[in-house]
C-alpha cells in the first residue's frame, strides 16, 4: 500500500503564508505570475516564464539605494552636432524716452543677430545690486517699457539685458546702460555686468589630462550658479571641426580627446601626427540654464596638443 504523507497541520499553513507574504516583492511576483500563466496558457511554459520572470521581481526590494548616474562624458569628434546659437551683436543702439500724460515710455532698439528667433530684455535699476524693474520678450528688435511718471526721477541710471534666442538655444547677451533724462533723450553704453544677470556666475576649472592609449581625458569642475538647475556645454575647435556639446545637471563632466600613438616614453610613434586637427585650441563655452530662462556663458580656451594640455 502506498503510504500517505502527513498533512500540515493549519498553523504551520497559516504561519507559512504569512512568512512569504513578508517576502519584499511578493504582490508583485504573485501580479506577474497570474499574468504569465494567463498568457501561457497555464502551460508548463508558463511556469518556466514565471520561474524566469519572479527572479528579477523579488529581486527589487524597498529601499534600496537609487544608482547615480557618472558625470557625463563629452566625447570630442570630427563633425559633433552643435546648436545653432545665435550671432554677436553688431551696429548701433538706441536708447529714447516720451513722457505720454502721466507715464514715462523708454523705448529700446537694436540691430537684428543673425538666427535670433526673439529677444529676452530685462531692465535694471543699475545699483548697486542691479534690481530688475522689468523685464519683456519680444520677436522684434524694441522693446518698450512704460513707467508712472512719478516713479521716474531724473538722472536715474538703467541698465539693460538682451540676450537673442535661436528657439529654446541662447545666445550670449548684451549689457547696455541708460539714464534717464526728462530734458535729453538719453545715450546707450556698453557696461560690464553688475549682478544683473538672471542666474549666477560659473567659474569652471579643470584637471589635468590624463593620457591613454587611444584617447585622453580631462575632468572639468565649475562652481554652481545660483538658480540654475542645468548647464549647457560647449567644446568647439578654433581651426578644425572637431567639438562635442551637452546638457547636465552636475557641476563636473570628462571631455575625452582623440589620442594618437605613442610609445613607453610618451613620445609620438609618427611625428607627423603633431598636426593631427584634433590637436588643436578650443572654445569652452558653459551656458547655466533654469527652464527656458539663460545666465550670461563663461568662456575658457583648451589648449590641447600632443605634448601638453591646460584650460586658461
Amino acid at each position: 500500500m502506498r503510504s500517505r504523507q502527513p498533512r500540515p497541520e493549519a498553523g504551520h499553513a497559516a504561519g507559512a503564508w504569512s512568512r512569504l507574504r513578508a517576502l519584499p516583492g511578493f504582490k508583485a511576483s504573485v501580479v506577474a505570475f497570474l499574468v504569465t500563466v494567463f498568457i501561457g496558457g497555464g502551460t508548463f511554459a508558463a511556469v518556466a516564464n514565471w520561474q524566469q520572470s519572479s527572479t528579477a521581481t523579488i529581486a527589487i526590494t524597498a529601499g534600496a539605494p537609487a544608482i547615480t548616474a557618472p558625470p557625463p562624458v563629452g566625447g570630442v569628434v570630427a563633425s559633433p552636432t552643435l546648436a545653432v546659437r545665435p550671432g554677436a551683436f553688431v551696429g548701433g543702439f538706441s536708447c529714447t524716452s516720451a513722457k505720454q500724460q502721466g507715464s514715462v515710455a523708454f523705448t529700446f532698439t537694436w540691430p537684428a543677430v543673425t538666427n535670433a528667433t526673439s529677444y529676452a530684455t530685462t531692465l535694471s535699476l543699475t545699483g548697486p545690486p542691479a534690481t530688475p524693474v522689468a523685464t519683456e520678450s519680444v520677436t522684434g528688435t524694441t522693446a518698450v517699457f512704460t513707467f508712472r511718471e512719478a516713479a521716474v526721477s531724473n538722472g536715474t541710471s538703467y541698465l539693460l539685458r538682451i540676450e537673442p534666442f535661436d528657439g529654446a538655444t541662447a545666445g550670449d547677451p548684451v549689457y547696455k546702460s541708460f539714464t534717464f533724462s526728462s530734458n535729453t533723450s538719453g545715450q546707450c553704453d556698453q557696461v560690464t555686468p553688475a549682478a544683473a544677470p538672471p542666474l549666477g556666475t560659473v567659474s569652471p576649472t579643470a584637471q589635468p589630462v590624463v593620457r591613454g592609449a587611444t584617447t585622453s581625458t580631462m575632468a572639468i569642475n565649475w562652481t554652481a550658479s545660483t538658480g540654475a538647475t542645468s548647464y549647457v556645454v560647449t567644446v568647439k575647435s578654433t581651426t578644425s571641426g572637431y567639438g562635442t556639446e551637452f546638457t547636465t545637471g552636475n557641476l563636473s563632466a570628462t571631455l575625452t580627446f582623440p589620442q594618437a600613438a605613442t610609445d613607453a616614453s610618451g613620445n609620438l610613434v609618427n611625428p607627423a601626427d603633431a598636426t593631427a586637427p584634433y590637436y588643436c585650441d578650443y572654445s569652452f563655452r558653459i551656458q547655466p540654464m533654469n527652464g527656458t530662462t539663460a545666465g550670461d556663458p563663461v568662456y575658457r580656451t583648451i589648449k590641447y596638443y600632443s605634448g601638453s594640455a591646460s584650460m586658461g
